[in-house]
């Protein structure tokens, strides 16, 4: 009954971390698309200043209403992965030693 148990959790384990290291990546992946585009734009010639002036204000915008929210999503991640990257009852092997 423990060893069931025991997977049990760490089937939930492996599933949460799964689910926040998706979600990770998709926060990355729309991040780099925003430079893309930007960077796209430049070289293609569209970006003037008035245009650049224009996304760097809305930016600037963004960065006003959803500062607070960027800095809680930030505290997340680095407590998550750096912080607290196991879980109670994880089984770590250190030098051969379990």
């Amino acid at each position: 009954v423990n060893a069931y148990l025991e997977r049990k959790s760490l089937a939930h384990s492996l599933n949460d971390t799964k689910t926040a290291v998706k979600q990770l990546h998709k926060l990355a992946n729309c991040m780099v698309i925003l430079v893309n585009l930007v960077v796209w734009l430049l070289f293609m010639g569209f970006a003037t200043s008035k245009v650049l002036l224009f996304i760097s204000s809305q930016l600037l915008l963004l960065g006003f209403m959803f500062g607070n929210t960027c800095k809680i999503i930030f505290e997340s991640i680095i407590f998550v992965f750096v912080m607290h990257p196991f879980d109670v009852g994880d089984r770590c092997v250190i030098d051969g030693v379990q």
